[in-house]
C-alpha cells in the first residue's frame, strides 16, 4: 500500500461480514487448518510475552430483571455519586423539579458514560498508591421524561428547564478518596472556583484548535453561540460540549471525551429560513446534514432547546460538535480544547497508547452502523518530564482509517488531502475537500472514499499497554451491533436464519474484533485481525431466542463451526477495560432487548485463552439501564461503572416516554435510593478487601 493512502480508491470496501466469511471459506478449503485456534494469525511469541495473570475466580451471577445492581457472592456494591449530587458545600438536597441551569452547573450531570481516575498528585508513570484522585466523567445525554417529575408532557417544559437539561450534559471533575476501610467518597469543595471540582456544560467557553479551527462553518456558528453567552473571552467559543460518549486519558494527565450523537440537540423551527437555505446551497453542508442526521430540511422540535441550537438561526451549529475534547483536570484555568486534527465523526472513544518511538496513537470508533475505526498518530513525541508541554500534541499528526483485507491482514490508510481528493475525482464525487480543515470536518466522507471497511457500530477501542503506556500490539475493537437491512451476499458470515435462509439477519448481538499491530507497535501502518468473541448464547441448542416484544434473534456464538465463547450469554458489547492480569471487562448496551430475562450487565473474560472465551457475568444493572465506563481503581480493589438511564424502559421494553407521557405512569426504576431514578457511578468491592475478580 502506498503511504499516501491511495489504495485502489475506486474499489468498494468489503463489509466486515464478507471478510470474515472469506476467511472461513479458505479455512474450510484448507481442511485441517479450519481446526486452528481462532487467533491463528497472531504472533504466538508476542502473545506469550504479554503480562497475563490469573483469570477471574468469582462465580458468575444469574441473569435478572431486578431493579438493583447485582454482584457475586462475597462482593458488595455502593453508590459513589449520582445525578444532582452537589459538588460544593452548603448546597440544598437535590430536587429535580426545582432544577435550574445555575444549580445544575454545580451538580453532577445526568447519564454519565466514560469514567477516569487521575492520581491527585501527577507523576509518570502514574502512581498506584495514592488515596485521593480526580474522577472525570462525561454526561452523554438527557432524557426529558426522566428530568422533571412534575412535567407530564413533551410541550410543557419551560425555557429555564430547557437550559437546565442542556447543563446536565457535558463533563465533570470531582475529587474522590479511598478511606482506610476501603470505601470511596466524594470530596466537596467550599465554592465553585475554590478548587478542582467543576462542570463543563454546553455553555462553557472552549477553544477549537487544529486544522479546522478557522473553517467558515465554525466561524459562523461561533458568532451565534457567543452572542447567546455575553462575556465569552476572545478566541473562545461558548459551545462547551455535549453528546459525550466514551473517551480516554492521556499519559500527560488529561481527559479526552468524544462527542457522538450531536443531532439530537438541534431543533429546526423554520426549514425555509434564509440562512438555512443559504447553508443548504453548499453541497458539502447538505451531505453533512444527511451524514450526521440533523434535520436541515424538515421541522424538528427539541423540548425547550436554547435558541442557539435552532438550525433555522444557526445552521452550521453542528460543525462545533462531533469532535474530541481535551480537559485538564489538574488546571481549571486551562480552557478545554476541541482537537480537530483527530477528525470529526460520531466518535465513541479516544484511547491512547505510546508508539515504540514515543509518539501518541489515539484510537477511536465511529458509533454508527457501517462507519469506521480510526487511529491518529501525533507528529511529536510525548515528553514525560514536562507534563503541560504535551497538551498541544494532539494538534499535529496524521489521521488514519482502518481497512481490513480478506487474508486477515489490514492497513491504516492515511487520511490526507491529496489522497482524499484523488479518490473523489476517481469517483466523480463533489465537492472536493478545500483544505485540511475541510478534510477533517468531513472526515467521514474522506474515509469512505479512501476505501475504509464499514463496521458493525464500532464503539470502544482499547489497546493493551505496559506500565509506561507503551502499546504492546493487541487492540480490541468493540462492535455493538448492526441491524441495518443490507442485501444478502454469498458467504455472508451473519448467522443463517433457517426460516428465512435468503434474508440478511444482520448482527443483532454484536462482536469484539482483535487487531494486532505490526511489530507490536501502535504506530504501525499494518496489522492482523481476527474475531475475539461473538455476542449470543453458547448454550443455545436452536440458536434462536425470543427477545423483548417477541422479536426473533439469532444468538449462535459460532464463527463457522467454531465456538467463540462459553459460559454466560450476552449481547451488544459496548465498553471494555483491562485489568493487570489482562482480563477483559465488558459492559453491554442492549442485552435486555435480545435476552428478555436479563438487564444490561458486565462480563469478564481473559484476553489470552485457548478454545472458546470463557465468559463470566460479574454484574447486572437495574431496570432500563445501560452499563458504561468500566474501570478499576489503581490497586484493583474496586471496580467502577456508570449506571446510565435507569428506568428508561420497563421490563417489557416499553420506553419511558410512552410510560410517562402517554400512560401517565411512574418510571419503572427507583434506583439508586428508592425515589426518582438517577444515573449514578457505583463501585464494587470484595468483602475481604482483596482484588476484584480474584
Amino acid at each position: 500500500m502506498a503511504d499516501d493512502g491511495a489504495h485502489n480508491p475506486g474499489a468498494p470496501a468489503p463489509h466486515l461480514r464478507d471478510l470474515i466469511q472469506a476467511r472461513l471459506t479458505r479455512r474450510a478449503v484448507l481442511g485441517a487448518a479450519a481446526a486452528a485456534p481462532l487467533l491463528s494469525l497472531i504472533d504466538t511469541a508476542a502473545e506469550a510475552a504479554l503480562p497475563v495473570g490469573a483469570p477471574p475466580t468469582f462465580a458468575s451471577v444469574a441473569a435478572t430483571k431486578a431493579d438493583t445492581v447485582t454482584v457475586p457472592d462475597g462482593y458488595e456494591v455502593r453508590t459513589l455519586i449520582g445525578w444532582g449530587d452537589a459538588l460544593f458545600d452548603g448546597m440544598a438536597p437535590f430536587n429535580p423539579d426545582t432544577l435550574t441551569r445555575a444549580e445544575q452547573e454545580k451538580r453532577f450531570g445526568q447519564n454519565n458514560d466514560m469514567l477516569a481516575l487521575f492520581p491527585a498528585q501527577y507523576a509518570f508513570p502514574w502512581p498506584r498508591n495514592q488515596k485521593r484522585h480526580l474522577l472525570c466523567s462525561n454526561h452523554e445525554y438527557v432524557e426529558p421524561a426522566l428530568m422533571f417529575p412534575s412535567v407530564a408532557a413533551p410541550d410543557a417544559f419551560t425555557a429555564e428547564q430547557g437550559a437546565a437539561m442542556y447543563a446536565a450534559m457535558g463533563l465533570g471533575v470531582v475529587q474522590v478518596e479511598m478511606t482506610d476501610d476501603g470505601a470511596w467518597r466524594i470530596v466537596r469543595e467550599a465554592t465553585p472556583g475554590s478548587g478542582l471540582n467543576r462542570r463543563v456544560t454546553p455553555f462553557t467557553p472552549v477553544r477549537i484548535e487544529g486544522p479546522a479551527a478557522n473553517h467558515p462553518w465554525i466561524a459562523a456558528a461561533a458568532a451565534h453561540m457567543n452572542a447567546a453567552e455575553p462575556g465569552t473571552p476572545a478566541g473562545e467559543i461558548a459551545c462547551g460540549t455535549f453528546a459525550n460518549c466514551a473517551g480516554g486519558v492521556t499519559p500527560w494527565g488529561t481527559y479526552l471525551s468524544a462527542e457522538e450523537n450531536i443531532n439530537y440537540y438541534f431543533s429546526n423551527s423554520n426549514p425555509q429560513s434564509d440562512v438555512l437555505k443559504a447553508a443548504l446551497a453548499d453541497g458539502a453542508y447538505e451531505k453533512d446534514a444527511k451524514s450526521y442526521g440533523y434535520s436541515a430540511k424538515a421541522p424538528r422540535t427539541v423540548p425547550a432547546a436554547p435558541a442557539q441550537y435552532d438550525l433555522a438561526k444557526n445552521p452550521t451549529g453542528p460543525a462545533l460538535y462531533a469532535w474530541t475534547i481535551e480537559l485538564d483536570p489538574y488546571d481549571p484555568t486551562w480552557t478545554p480544547r476541541k482537537r480537530t486534527a483527530l477528525g470529526r465523526r460520531k466518535a465513541e472513544c479516544a484511547t491512547t497508547a505510546l508508539t515504540k518511538d514515543g509518539r501518541v496513537a489515539v484510537y477511536s470508533g465511529d458509533d454508527e452502523a457501517n462507519e469506521f475505526v480510526y487511529k491518529f498518530v501525533t507528529r511529536r513525541r510525548f515528553n514525560p518530564a514536562y507534563r503541560t508541554a504535551n497538551r498541544d500534541l494532539l494538534n499535529e499528526g496524521v489521521l488514519h482509517v482502518a481497512r481490513l483485507e480478506e487474508d486477515g491482514t489490514g492497513a491504516w490508510i492515511p487520511v490526507t488531502l491529496t489522497a482524499a481528493n484523488r479518490a473523489a475525482r476517481a469517483k466523480g464525487y463533489a465537492p472536493l475537500f478545500r483544505d485540511n480543515g475541510d478534510l477533517m470536518i468531513r472526515a467521514r466522507e474522506a474515509a469512505r472514499l479512501l476505501g475504509a471497511t464499514p463496521m458493525d457500530r464500532p464503539e470502544d477501542v482499547e489497546a493493551v499497554l505496559d506500565d509506561n503506556w507503551r502499546g504492546l500490539g493487541p487492540v480490541l475493537v468493540v462492535c455493538t451491533k448492526n441491524t441495518t437491512d443490507e442485501p444478502a451476499r454469498p458467504g455472508n458470515p451473519r448467522r443463517v436464519d433457517p426460516e428465512r435462509p435468503d434474508a440478511n439477519p444482520g448482527n443483532a448481538t454484536g462482536h469484539i474484533l482483535r487487531i494486532d499491530e505490526a511489530n507490536n507497535d501502535c504506530g504501525a501502518r499494518r496489522f492482523k485481525w481476527d474475531v475475539f468473541a461473538i455476542g449470543g448464547d453458547p448454550a443455545s441448542e436452536t440458536g434462536v431466542v425470543q427477545g423483548q416484544g417477541g422479536t426473533r434473534y439469532l444468538v449462535s456464538t459460532k464463527l463457522g463451526d467454531r465456538e467463540t465463547t462459553s459460559g454466560a450469554r450476552f449481547a451488544c458489547p459496548d465498553n471494555i477495560c483491562f485489568d493487570t492480569s489482562l482480563n477483559v471487562w465488558i459492559t453491554t448496551d442492549g442485552n435486555d432487548q435480545v435476552f428478555a430475562d436479563s438487564n444490561d450487565c458486565v462480563l469478564v473474560t481473559p484476553l489470552a485463552s485457548t478454545g472458546p472465551r470463557p465468559m463470566k457475568r460479574f454484574l447486572v444493572g437495574p431496570v432500563g439501564s445501560e452499563i458504561c465506563g468500566p474501570m478499576l481503581s489503581p490497586d484493583e480493589t474496586a471496580f467502577f461503572c456508570a449506571i446510565q438511564h435507569p428506568g428508561d424502559a420497563d421490563t417489557d421494553g416499553v420506553g419511558i416516554r410512552t410510560l410517562r407521557w402517554r400512560r401517565g405512569e411512574k418510571p419503572p426504576s427507583t434506583f439508586p435510593d428508592g425515589g426518582w431514578p438517577r444515573s449514578a457511578v457505583v463501585y464494587v468491592t470484595k468483602k475481604d478487601g482483596g482484588k476484584v475478580g480474584s
